[in-house]
């Protein structure tokens, strides 16, 4: 093998005749050396017999290399290109450089993998840059020309590549499945090849006939794989096979002319453009060394032998970080550690919120030890630091969670906090950091851990695992501040431009470290390890599975459960693989090796004829539908009941319908969990924390089945289509009978606990069926409308309406409006259209259902009331009482009340004043008469009686129970009788709600804002101030900046503002309200007071201060909106009075008091600091006096 010379040329400079040019043709994989541009019909090798060498004179070289070693099972590993490509530059440039022919140009034909070989040699030529061994540079340097024959460039297809090396029992090789299309062998070239290209005149030809093979007939390469659209390339289409496309019988022959006259340009034209090159190069080499030079002998160099010897360029799977860029602020973001601040120091671990095992690693010491340093100092510090992201990325299963779980066990004694984000979606993400936010208090919102890090300035390591998907918005999961270190997983190179310290390429393991963890895990004795036929054998498994670590695990594990020896494990996993190849799912070389692996134990279990057998194999269905991590026991033990009754299905677990107690379900589900925990299939886990994070209840799960991602995919997609679809159906079944329908608050952690499988089967319910084309059947809505009860539950309001929406429209259809689901769904939908304050959706819902129960009653016996239109039965009170909330926060206060004593009344003649029913209506009314202003009393009242109730019932954590203490609250700070009291309630609320919903939880924020009213009026202004900053803060990021809950938050930042004499402030904000705030809404008369307070007091604007006065009045006087007796009603009437008074308008005094006659008697209003008004009439006086 190597260099066959067609010119006999001989290897002495000595008379050997002066070429103008070196051809060099390289094979593919099927033919070897000159038989491969043989014509099989004449027998003409045109490159000796047909080319013109007499007018070219040019020389005329064969390289040959083992194609038969390369493809044969169990040969050679992928990686193996490199070395052939190595072998072609060594072969050329010592015949060449024997000949004294070094700067000869040099012109490239390659036929198929032949291409392949030559881009990887001329980059390996290429990165030859020192002086010792820069003559493998003088290839790079000679080429001119490339004619890429029908080469793979973005790969096989996979049909392609079972037919021409299929036939032997054992299938494709590694080899040969790494040059499958989007493989990570061909993407590496690729990169490899793409700085240089441009170097080089390349002309790339495809075959336009098919190869025939037995009964079919295909293209080998197909033409966009051999035809890229590169900028700047020759194309063009060769009439024959794939074979005959490189053998020109005559010069007749297809495409020979072509090639021909291809070729004659590219050898008239090099001459003279590689003498240039060669001068070109050499100069920016001399000036590369001389800057190299000059950095050396610089005195203030400060390159330690550490960093010389180990500088990211001379690392192959080393990346550099990017150049760094300048921050807006360096007051408070510090982005390198002090050089000065000395070595890292033991700190305690207090949360290590990380729910796997490292279970197995060998290996990848240096990857580790540079992290380290990469990370370098861990200790406290005393302000915000940016984070430091290092990027790992690289193959399925080649270990990249291994390794970070290594790290973490290895280093968790360097950082307060150790944290792991699960990156698979952004469903996945934010349910990872709502359990960070629960667990330090902030609420489970998508913000609130992220936060919560940002903020810390105790060490901490956080990992954000699996950020596989390239449409995902990494960024936005990396905190911006705080004291951390951040790891990312990631199939997904792109990812590296997140790293600020360094990124890591993981490919397969070192083929030395692969067999010793093959070895080892396979066999413990390590007499045995050490056998010379075993690592010879083991030598072969590793490399027909790519070195991937998760493939070698389980290949171990298979060999060591069965006893199977590792020649026969081979000739098993060939088989295997090969017929895995057939299947859509496998896609590329680590596909096949990964599934083929997990393939040969499951056949096995699924071929036993034992219930446990039978058992696992139908859980792992169910498993690859929910999401990988984390699978709770208790998915199982609680549909048990429910999934008997669910005879719509097609198939069930049998370890569900054959148990007689919830106890008999966890016994038979842990036995089939554990067959294949014993295959290495899943991981068994118990845990001691539970959904936020916390010890576990003795009601919480502790039994967690978790698969790797790659499992996870493998399980699904070896699944038919219609067994998919079924299974599916099975799994959200499950999921929604374990549900309780009561909704439990001590289900609460569970909910959260399953929010990812929900995520999860979510997502592949709309792969099968397509988006928002779900429900089809009445039980497809069925556990629709759990997932969205979940969702809604977890403050997913914008997830749960378009689930709640669907039904709704389905139900209609399917079961007609006046059916009892049909309006569940409703009341549902607009209960979720309130919290994410959709006012007008959901009054349109609400007034729909109240219509719909208006016109179709239950029974014929409940059309006879009077009046006949105001129906009384128990569900059209509810709709009335829903109707009570929603008309109150619509500003339609009047309407509201009526709709709620009615309520009251009904309800409390049929039902007791103690039912939840007719407690809720009190609390709902009393809610009402509080915002009305002029019932204080009653509104009291009825929020006591309320609040007495509702802890009675439902305890004083509940969120009902929190709504009416809240309530109650405000309602004392409004009538000004105890502002302590109305402080204490409201801050139990608050404080109740920040550790029970979470600190950012929506109505957490709505308590905040109410406390700070309170405060407020207590003039305690500061206070107020900072919390309603703080709060603003987090309704932008959990709300948004448009919510109504900003608006809310900003009228009463504006108000505080200027009871601290922050003018500017309260105006900026005043003014952002007034594009936003309706002109209907009662807070459009808050922000109306405020604007003439302002313009008063500030402003010294009399006119207009008057004027916004009179608006609130006159909007009061005409639509009711707020009682006339209302404080801030009465607020704005005693300031326009002053106003009249100053001005002597007696008219106008005399008016306003008949109006309002509680105004001008006694004290002014305590809500309302007013300043001198005499100083600043008179002088208004003074200046309109002097303009006349």
């Amino acid at each position: 093998m190597g260099l066959i010379d067609i010119d006999q040329t001989g290897d002495s400079p000595t008379g050997s005749p002066s070429f103008s040019a070196d051809l060099v043709f390289v094979h593919g994989l099927r033919e070897s050396g000159v038989k491969a541009w043989t014509d099989a019909k004449t027998g003409a090798l045109w490159i000796r017999d047909i080319f013109p060498q007499s007018k070219y004179n040019v020389r005329r070289l064969v390289y040959e290399y083992d194609a038969e070693r390369l493809m044969a099972p169990g040969g050679v590993a992928a990686d193996s290109i490199y070395d052939e490509a190595v072998g072609l530059i060594n072969h050329l440039n010592a015949d060449r450089e024997l000949l004294g022919a070094e700067a000869r140009p040099i012109i490239f034909v390659c036929h198929e993998f032949g291409g392949l070989l030559v881009k990887r040699a001329l980059a390996y030529s290429h990165s030859r840059n020192d002086v010792k061994i820069d003559h493998l540079r003088f290839i790079f340097r000679s080429t001119y020309a490339i004619l890429f024959m029908s080469t793979p460039h973005e790969g096989f297809k996979k049909e392609a590549l079972m037919r021409l090396y299929g036939d032997s029992h054992l299938g494709p090789s590694q080899f040969s499945l790494s040059l499958l299309e989007r493989s990570g062998t061909l993407q590496e070239i690729t990169d490899q090849f793409a700085p240089i290209r441009k170097n080089f005149h390349v002309s790339n030809f495809w075959e336009q006939q098919k190869t025939a093979h037995g009964n079919a007939s295909f293209y080998v390469v197909e033409r966009d794989s051999a035809a890229p659209l590169w900028d700047d390339v020759v194309r063009g289409g060769i009439n024959a096979t794939h074979s005959d496309m490189i053998k020109f019988g005559n010069q007749n022959a297809p495409g020979y002319r072509l090639v021909l006259a291809t070729l004659s340009k590219h050898i008239r034209a090099a001459p003279d453009a590689i003498s240039r090159r060669w001068e070109q190069d050499l100069e920016i080499l001399r000036r590369s060394r001389e800057h190299e030079a000059d950095n050396l002998l610089r005195p203030d160099n400060t390159f330690s032998s550490t960093s010389r010897s180990r500088s990211p360029s001379q690392d192959p799977l080393i990346m550099p970080p990017p150049s760094p860029t300048p921050t807006t602020s360096t007051e408070t973001l510090v982005n390198q550690d002090s050089g000065s601040e000395g070595p890292s120091t033991p700190f305690m671990n207090v949360h290590y919120l990380v729910r796997q095992r490292s279970d197995y690693f060998v290996g990848r010491q240096r990857q580790m030890t540079s992290l380290q340093e990469k990370f370098g100092v861990v200790k406290p510090r005393r302000s915000l630091r940016k984070p430091k992201v290092f990027v790992i990325f690289g193959l399925p299963g080649s270990g990249k969670t291994q390794f970070c779980l290594r790290y973490l066990e290895q280093s968790c004694h360097r950082y307060w906090g150790v944290f792991w984000i699960d990156c698979t979606t952004d469903a996945t993400a934010e349910a990872s950091y709502a359990m960070l936010g629960q667990l330090s208090g902030k609420g489970i919102a998508a913000g609130a851990g992220q936060l919560w890090l940002s903020q810390t300035l105790d060490p901490w390591l956080l990992v954000l695992d699996n950020a596989n998907d390239p449409d995902m918005e990494l960024g936005k999961y990396i905190p911006t501040s705080g004291n951390g270190h951040v790891i990312v997983t990631t199939r997904n190179p792109a990812a590296q431009i997140h790293n600020t310290v360094g990124a890591v390429r993981f490919q397969g393991m070192d083929p030395e470290e692969a067999v010793t963890l093959l070895l080892q895990l396979a066999y413990p004795d390590k007499e045995v390890q050490y056998r010379s036929r075993n690592r010879k054998d083991a030598e072969t498994i590793a490399s027909e599975l790519g070195y991937l670590a998760l493939a070698l695990k389980q290949a171990a594990f298979t060999i060591r459960r069965k006893f199977l020896p590792l020649e026969r494990y081979l000739k098993s996993l060939c088989g295997c693989r090969k017929e895995l190849l057939s299947r859509p799912m496998i896609k590329s070389a680590e596909d096949a090796n990964i599934a083929a692996t997990w393939e040969l134990p499951f056949t096995g279990i699924a071929g036993q004829t034992t219930v446990e057998s039978r058992d696992a194999v139908e859980i792992l269905h169910v498993f690859a539908f929910l999401h990988f991590a984390s699978i709770p026991i208790n998915l199982f033990v609680l549909c048990f009941n429910g999934l008997k009754e669910s005879n719509h299905l097609k198939i069930r677990p049998l370890a569900l319908l054959e148990s007689s107690s919830m106890q008999g379900v966890e016994d038979r589900i842990l036995t089939a969990a554990r067959v294949l925990y014993d295959n290495s299939i899943i991981s068994l886990s118990e845990s001691a924390l539970d959904a936020d994070g916390k010890p576990s209840s003795k009601r919480a799960p502790r039994h967690y089945f978790t698969l790797h991602p790659a499992i996870h995919q493998w399980a699904r997609e070896r699944l038919g289509k219609e067994d998919s679809q079924t299974w599916l159906e099975c799994t959200a079944t499950i999921l929604e009978h374990s549900i309780s329908a009561h909704m439990e608050t001590s289900g609460r952690g569970f909910r959260r606990l399953i929010l990812p499988h929900i995520d999860s089967c979510l997502l592949q319910l709309e792969a099968t069926y397509g988006a928002g084309r779900l429900p089809r059947t009445p039980q497809q809505a069925a556990y629709l409308e759990k997932f969205a009860l979940v969702y809604a539950e977890a403050g997913r309001w914008k997830d749960a309406r378009p689930l709640q929406l669907s039904i709704v429209e389905f139900r209609r259809k399917r079961l007609g409006r006046a059916h009892d689901a049909t309006i569940a769904a409703q009341r549902s939908l607009a209960n979720t259209d309130w919290n994410l304050f959709h006012i007008k959706k959901c009054l349109e819902v609400q007034y729909d259902i109240w219509l719909t129960q208006k016109l179709f009653r239950p029974s014929f016996a409940d059309y006879f009331c009077w009046p006949i239109w105001k129906p009384t039965y128990l569900s059209h009170m509810q709709t009335l009482d829903d109707l009570t909330r929603c008309l109150w926060l619509a500003g339609m206060r009047d309407l509201s009340r009526q709709a709620g004593e009615r309520c009251v009344e009904v309800l409390t003649q049929r039902l007791g004043s103690d039912d939840p029913l007719t407690v809720s209506a009190m609390f709902n009314l009393g809610r009402t008469y509080l915002h009305l202003g002029n019932r204080g009393e009653e509104a009291l009242r009825l929020l006591r009686h309320a609040l007495a109730r509702r802890t009675h019932f439902f305890g004083p954590n509940h969120p009902d129970t929190l709504m009416s203490l809240n309530e109650l609250g405000v309602a004392l700070y409004a009538g000004r009788q105890d502002l302590e009291e109305a402080e204490e309630l409201v801050r139990r609320a608050w404080e109740t709600r920040k550790r029970v919903l979470g600190e950012e939880h929506a109505y957490t924020l709505w308590s905040a804002n109410d406390l700070s009213k309170v405060l407020v009026e207590l003039k305690r202004f500061e206070e107020a101030r900072v919390l309603l900053e703080e709060t603003a803060v987090m309704v932008g990021r959990t709300l948004g900046d448009d919510h109504v809950g900003m608006i809310m938050t900003k009228g009463n930042l504006s108000r505080v503002c200027v009871r601290c004499g922050d003018w500017k402030r309260a105006k900026e904000l005043l003014t952002d309200l007034d594009g936003v705030v309706p002109a209907e809404h009662p807070d459009r008369l808050h922000l109306e007071w405020g604007w003439a307070y302002v313009k008063l007091y500030h402003d010294d604007d009399l006119d207009g201060a008057r004027e916004h006065c009179e608006k609130v009045l006159k909007t009061v006087t005409e639509t009711k909106v707020l009682a006339a007796d209302n404080p801030r009603v009465l607020d704005t009437a005693e300031m326009l009075l002053r106003i009249y008074h100053g001005e002597e308008r007696t008219e106008d005094i005399e008016r306003l008091k008949r109006t309002f006659p509680s105004i001008g008697v006694g004290e002014v209003r305590s809500s309302v600091d007013f300043l001198p008004l005499e100083r600043l009439i008179r002088r208004k006086t003074q200046e309109r006096t002097a303009t006349h």
